[in-house]
């Protein structure tokens, strides 16, 4: 499995359990959905993008749905709509 240096530096900044499923999303280019999450507070940005067949698990949160768009372009994942 070979990622990118932006697809590593992004592993490196998440919590130590989710690195080996994060990478496999990563290398996978998987298809994420970019949405408005609800579950968490004002400490974490509002627009979430997770894999379609996994809501659960977010690849990453950013303040607005384009810029949520374009982190994920630049980890090649493929945003499809809801």
């Amino acid at each position: 499995m070979t990622l990118n240096q932006a697809q590593q530096a992004h592993i490196s900044k998440v919590f130590p359990e989710c690195k080996d499923q994060m990478a496999k999303y990563l290398s996978l280019g998987v298809d994420v959905i970019v949405y408005r999450q609800f579950e968490c507070g004002s400490d974490v940005p509002p627009f979430a993008v997770a894999p379609v067949d996994n809501h659960g698990f977010w690849i990453g949160c950013w303040d607005t749905q384009e810029q949520a768009t374009k982190e994920a372009e630049k980890l090649g994942l493929k945003v499809v709509p809801i």
